[in-house]
């Protein structure tokens, strides 16, 4: 890999056309995971599953391992990865969430990837990025909450902690199983719409305004659930006025 050019600042890491944005973000995950990878010159690669004292990947260590992480995962986890009509990327998306596996700025903080002073939001908020910053706290991406929720017809102080803001926003209003299906798929589209938008901020210093994102979610989440359940034959127009209406066609 040294001889490669794969160490820190090495000739492989330069490209020959600009990446998008979702690569950028790829490098950016690479490059964390590489951070304390010790790279020799003359010395042969090999791979070390360290989970084990055979040093050799098996499924009962991995295993092992995940049930015994030390990251609170919340009673909701399981009801938002196994939506069926939301796209495999964003199901990856939320997984990665709740375990705390963004590649936030928080986060490459502390695996040494970036200096304090590159911690700050990328909506120029002011405050330090996390997850829950960014996706629940944010001031200027919290605005996304407040429209969502006015096109739902509902009021409520959303909760700045992901455990606790999932299962507040997939109980608002009716108690049925659709609406609670429904609100989830918004929940995630939400999520991954804030997530995009924040990598366009830090990647190409390009945004769309907040009224703009909420129409994302909008119709994303229409076409998400008209593909997936039969029963859901509405327009958009109607269900973009009534979404309440258009809840008990899920199941």
């Amino acid at each position: 890999m040294f001889a490669a050019g794969w160490d820190l600042g090495g000739e492989a890491w330069k490209w020959r056309r600009r990446l998008h944005d979702w690569k950028e973000e790829l490098v950016v995950e690479c490059v964390a995971r590489l951070a304390n990878v010790g790279l020799q010159v003359g010395a042969r690669d090999k791979w070390v599953w360290r989970l084990d004292s055979s040093q050799c990947y098996s499924v009962k260590s991995a295993y092992s391992f995940l049930t015994a992480s030390d990251v609170n995962i919340t009673a909701s986890f399981d009801r938002f990865i196994w939506l069926k009509s939301v796209p495999l990327k964003v199901t990856i998306f939320i997984w990665r969430l709740f375990l705390n596996r963004l590649p936030t700025k928080a986060n490459l903080r502390h695996r040494g990837i970036i200096e304090d002073t590159q911690m700050l939001c990328p909506s120029l908020c002011g405050k330090v990025e996390d997850y829950n910053h960014l996706l629940f706290q944010c001031e200027v991406y919290g605005r996304i909450w407040h429209l969502i929720n006015k096109w739902l017809g509902v009021e409520s102080a959303m909760h700045g902690d992901i455990g606790i803001h999932s299962v507040q926003f997939s109980g608002l209003g009716e108690f049925s199983p659709g609406s609670r299906k429904a609100l989830s798929i918004i929940w995630s589209s939400v999520l991954y719409t804030i997530w995009c938008d924040r990598n366009r901020r830090v990647f190409s210093n390009e945004f769309d305004s907040m009224e703009a994102l909420v129409e994302k979610v909008k119709l994303q989440t229409f076409w998400w659930m008209k593909s997936c359940y039969v029963l859901f034959d509405v327009d958009y127009a109607t269900r973009r006025l009534r979404p309440w209406s258009t809840f008990q066609a899920i199941s």
